[in-house]
């Protein structure tokens, strides 16, 4: 679906230009010759363009307060002036310049508070000569965000869930981020600053669902001024086969819907586990193509599946579907994972008969891509975080580090490793440990 997002408006501009009939002498001795600037037959026009998924208002846009900048070749400001209070002639030197229309002095992250701007090619104002300029077209200049929640979710849903969405931009020498809370009780337009060029859009949903914490995360890319998404969670009940009730586990699509890059981007949120269901089996786990593949080159989608494999304990490659490795003192022990499509999430979930993870740090849950305030404590301890994830195709994870603390836990300890790349597929593999009396 490819929707185009346009909000523009027209603006004339025509530029008088007469010599002076004298010359005026500055203090300091030097000559200026002027032009004259009229504004006075300036008109402005708004012309809202709405296509997207839902009918949209048609109301015009208020343009008295918007700020109408002249601008010298240096883009230095030489006058400024709200549109209702502009004046119908000023003088100008001859030289280059630009007119800039914007709805405020910058863009800012909130509700309901769009940001329009643009500017008119360079024209001349010389001496003796009448100059015009072309029409001028303001449009969106930050990201529009709305957010949908299907009424079987919301039946679900805590009143603590929130969406989270963060807009990264790269510099030279660093990461821009504009980030916005929108609740799920919101119903008004988000706003964010956009990125100078295309950057990326993380978009994080957590509270409670089902009386389950959940804590979810998505990247957007190619995320621009003048998009408008739409994030849309919809409940999907997936029958894993053993409830004969015809229930299953919840799963959460979220859909982006981008008026300007035609994506459409979905990612599966579990809040939580049903009781007696063992969603991390293991015999192999779930088969390569069960998921919500479109059903075309089924040995394709095989090949380029995730893959959790194995690599080394003690330096020896493992059968991690259904080897349980005992520990006993400190270890090397590594595990890959593969993603032809490149990594968006690594969930890692630790399971402990004996050790509370808490005590020496860690969540019992996380996400490696993604690992927010945990980032320190688990780089750590060796193992990848952030840009060491994203977006690669296989990434070394290394417990070695963690076994030191396991040999006072007597008992099990598993790993539940769940990678999903940026094309939505996934594979999940349990990593078995034990420490024995």
């Amino acid at each position: 679906m490819k929707n185009i997002f346009l909000i523009c408006f027209t603006l004339m501009v025509v530029l008088f230009t007469f010599s002076a009939c004298h010359s005026e002498k500055m203090e300091t001795g030097t000559t200026d010759v002027t032009g004259q600037l009229s504004l006075a037959s300036m008109k402005m026009e708004v012309d809202l363009k709405v296509d997207t998924v839902y009918p949209q208002s048609r109301a015009g846009v208020d343009v008295s307060n918007f700020l109408l900048t002249i601008k010298n070749s240096q883009g230095e400001q030489v006058e400024q002036y709200t549109y209702s209070e502009m004046p119908e002639i000023i003088s100008l030197p001859v030289g280059t310049y630009t007119v800039v229309a914007s709805s405020a002095e910058a863009a800012t992250n909130g509700f309901d508070v769009p940001f329009y701007t643009g500017s008119t090619e360079q024209f001349t104002i010389k001496e003796n000569e009448l100059t015009e300029v072309s029409a001028l077209t303001c449009r969106l200049a930050n990201v529009m965000i709305s957010v949908e929640y299907d009424e079987e979710l919301r039946k679900l849903m805590g009143e603590d869930v929130v969406t989270t969405v963060t807009i990264k931009e790269k510099t030279q020498d660093m990461i821009k981020e504009y980030s916005l809370d929108i609740p799920s009780s919101e119903t008004r337009k988000a706003y964010l600053i956009a990125p100078a060029s295309a950057g990326s859009m993380d978009i994080t949903l957590k509270g409670t669902i089902d009386g389950e914490s959940v804590t979810e995360v998505k990247r957007v890319d190619n995320v621009q001024a003048g998009q408008y998404n739409i994030i849309k969670y919809v409940l999907n009940s997936v029958d894993d086969g053993t409830n004969s009730n015809g229930g299953g586990n919840l799963n959460i699509a979220i859909n982006i819907d981008s008026s300007m890059t035609s994506s459409d981007e979905t990612v599966g949120v579990n809040p939580g586990e049903e009781p007696g269901i063992d969603d991390f089996p293991t015999d192999g786990g779930e088969e390569p193509g069960d998921g919500d593949g479109d059903g075309g080159d089924e040995s394709g989608s095989e090949q380029n599946m995730p893959t959790i494999e194995g690599t080394s304990f003690n330096k020896v490659p493992f059968d991690i579907d259904n080897d349980r490795l005992t520990i006993s003192g400190a270890a090397e022990l590594q595990v890959t994972i593969g993603a032809p499509n490149g990594i968006a999430n690594l969930f890692v979930e630790i399971i402990s008969e004996t050790l509370d993870v808490s005590e020496v740090g860690l969540p019992k849950s996380f996400d490696l891509a993604y690992p927010g305030e945990n980032s320190d404590a688990l780089s750590g301890l060796g193992f990848p975080v952030g840009d060491k994830v994203i977006g690669q195709t296989e990434v070394l994870f290394d417990i070695s580090n963690f076994t030191i603390l396991l040999p006072t836990f007597k008992g099990n300890h598993d790993f539940k490793i769940r990678v999903v790349d940026s094309k939505g597929l996934e594979e999940t593999k349990t990593l078995k440990l034990k420490v024995e009396e």
